[in-house]
């Protein structure tokens, strides 16, 4: 099937139904280059027009996130847009076929998000980022096709992205209409990642669904969980290539060695310039995070006047900054009966989550072992601010348990 279009364009073949329209291929015979139309059926002269005004506000976009618009058009029937073509297909044809990693659906939804951001700048906002609206390139990377077009609350947006991550990990044409049912198909897919990223990843898409995240606070969150892949693949890396040498060279391990080749062995077993590399970067990620704890510090305060501390390791004293004080003295705990250290272990410390914004918070519950809810009230506090929480902070809980926080909303108006 071929169709010519102002003696330019010829429309190949249909690629994908779309909600308002139809996707074809199609070449631009004067630039010899291949092109992808997005063909809408109207015979009403003022929906063309208002249509047409549409596709110009958004065409200026050149995002790479965005399939860009190259040309657009009347003709009696129909209006068209000349979309610029890449390598790959619709997504939702090999959503079914193509597994993304975890890694992978997070970085791809945070790319995406990044690009609504940039978006928005523009004034363009409401596109829809579900499955069945993006193309899939040959590299993995996703575009959003139709942008001059509002997307439904479930697609867009905030909610639109958390829906799409779903749609992803468990390579679901739909979207579920419990919470719950997305859940249990989300544990299944997360399987494989830490325990402690799992429970935050699910925790914040459960904020999602009830409408308690923005768009930036869900962003921050994927990208630490897309930093904490990175470093937990540099960390594995080392260990990787050790054990490779020590299968395919294990005649070395056994070499005789006199008293020189010892004293030689230790500068043998170092990591090396990535292994360096890698303390170093630790070294500042740490000195960043004790930097960030002592800032959120100064404006954290309880009834009683003590200083917000850290989450703590067990048996494990925390450090203390000039300006704060703790509950707990400094230096471990001795425990000499075994039955005492196991009940112990079962055992965690409440953070202090008085002062906290509200992910943030919600990071230090999961990190500190402890499931969380909260609720959203107005309060004197600055908007998204923590100013009470149950049980605590400090006190000794069973490792799961679930704490509640409350989170301002603002002085009521």
């Amino acid at each position: 099937m071929e169709k010519s279009i102002n003696q330019r364009y010829v429309l190949t073949e249909p690629i994908l139904p779309m909600l308002s329209g139809m996707l074809y291929s199609g070449k631009d015979l004067p630039l010899r280059r291949d092109v992808v139309f997005f063909v809408v059926e109207s015979t009403d002269e003022a929906a063309k027009e208002a249509y047409i005004r549409k596709l110009r506000e958004v065409a200026p976009l050149s995002d790479n996130r965005f399939l860009h618009i190259l040309d657009v058009g009347m003709e009696p029937n129909y209006i068209f847009a000349v979309l610029k073509t890449f390598d790959g297909k619709p997504f939702i044809q090999e959503l079914k076929g193509h597994r993304f990693t975890p890694e992978e659906a997070v970085s791809n939804v945070l790319d995406l998000g990044k690009g609504l951001m940039d978006a928005l700048e523009e004034g363009i906002s409401g596109c829809s980022v579900h499955a069945a609206n993006l193309w899939l390139n040959d590299d993995g990377q996703l575009k959003i096709i139709n942008y001059w077009e509002k997307g439904t609350d479930a697609q867009r947006g905030v909610q639109g992205l958390g829906c799409l991550l779903y749609q992803i990990l468990t390579r679901s044409e739909s979207i579920p209409a419990s919470f719950d049912t997305i859940e249990h198909g989300l544990r299944e897919a997360l399987a494989a990642i830490p325990s402690v990223e799992q429970e935050l990843l699910i925790a914040t898409l459960r904020r999602v669904w009830n409408d308690q995240e923005t768009l930036a606070s869900f962003m921050l969150v994927l990208q630490s969980l897309r930093q904490d892949t990175a470093i937990r693949q540099e960390v594995s890396e080392p260990v990787r290539d050790r054990q490779v040498r020590e299968k395919t060279e294990p005649e070395r391990a056994y070499e005789e060695e006199d008293p020189a080749e010892e004293e030689e062995a230790p500068p043998r077993r170092s990591l090396g310039r990535a292994g360096s590399k890698l303390l170093v970067g630790t070294a500042i990620a740490c000195l960043g995070g004790a930097a960030a704890f002592v800032w959120l510090g100064k404006d954290q305060e309880e009834p009683s006047g003590k200083g917000v501390s850290p989450v703590q390791t067990e048996h494990r004293a925390p450090v203390q900054p000039s300006h704060h004080t703790y509950d707990k003295p400094a230096g471990p705990e001795v425990v000499s009966d075994p039955n005492q250290k196991q009940a112990d272990d079962k055992m965690v410390i409440v953070p202090n989550l008085i002062g906290l914004q509200n992910d943030t918070a919600g990071k230090q519950a999961i990190a500190a072992g402890l499931r969380f809810e909260f609720a959203i009230v107005v309060n004197e506090r600055g908007e998204g601010t923590v100013f009470k929480q149950e049980p605590d902070a400090h006190t000794q809980v069973p490792k799961g348990t679930e704490i509640k926080y409350w989170v301002s909303k603002g002085k009521q108006q």
